[in-house]
């Protein structure tokens, strides 16, 4: 059994479409499908490559991972079939795959150039805006069947895309907001708590192992589960509260 995951920001109408191309030409294969997200924000890579690197950890080895959160589809920003840890990683090069595959150690990537398959007669051309139906997806189904990631082309250096470090400062530490969950927590590219109690924007931040620790309305910080610290609010809006957006700088100045 295959395991093929599929994270995209394309909402639920257009990943039905990838899965059933995959279906398509694997026929009597069987496949797991696991949905990772298909919420993350239109055209945010770096809240895409977020979302993969939390997930990649939990899953087997010989899974495959599509994702596809591409701005630049249509151009001559290449696809990449990427391997590591013994794990497959599908999407286009636009550093959407790289946190993930790092994490689970040295990668290969190889640019897909192999001619791709359709799925049935009656499918459409190669859809310019389309990628991840009619390029992503039957790349992933030569994966499936055994078909190795250099047999789909040649090997290449990706695009990079890192979340950057935290530092400190005279004042505290500066960090950034790499992603805002579906409850508004900040997640910051800061790896572990800070070792002294901080404020944001003058407002004290309870430092707390979980969020009922914290009262009512309450703001936070803690480790998250994807092991970097987050600014919470506790049955509140962290995001909404401090005017913070993914990709801002805050300063957690030292109390």
């Amino acid at each position: 059994m295959k395991v093929i995951t599929l994270l995209t920001d394309f909402g639920s109408f257009y990943p039905a479409q990838m899965k059933g191309v995959i279906l398509s030409l694997l026929r009597a294969e069987d496949v797991t499908f696991v949905d990772i997200a298909h919420d993350i924000p239109p055209q945010d890579v770096r809240a895409g490559a977020f979302a993969l690197l939390s997930a990649v950890r939990y899953f087997p080895p010989g899974t495959i991972h599509i994702a596809v959160v591409d701005p630049e589809v249509g151009t001559d920003r290449s696809g990449l079939a990427v391997e590591s840890g013994g794990q497959i990683f599908v999407g286009p090069d636009n550093g959407l795959l790289m946190p993930a595959a790092r994490s689970l150690g040295n990668l290969r990537a190889y640019r897909i150039s192999l001619p791709l398959p359709a799925p049935a007669p009656q499918s459409l051309p190669v859809s310019s805006t389309f990628h991840g139906r009619d390029v992503f997806a039957p790349a992933a189904a030569l994966l499936a069947e055994g078909r190795s990631p250099a047999d789909l082309g040649p090997r290449v250096e990706p695009e990079e895309l890192n979340f950057g470090e935290a530092r400190r400062t005279e004042r505290g530490i500066e960090a950034v907001v790499i992603y805002v969950d579906r409850f508004g927590n900040l997640i910051l590219n800061l790896s572990e708590l800070p070792a002294f109690p901080v404020s944001l924007k003058g407002i004290n931040l309870r430092r707390v192992r979980t969020y009922a620790e914290a009262s009512r309305i309450e703001p936070l910080i803690t480790q998250g589960s994807h092991g970097f610290a987050e600014i919470a609010v506790n049955q509140g809006n962290a995001a909404e509260v401090f005017c913070l957006k993914a990709g801002d700088r805050v300063e957690l100045e030292e109390i």
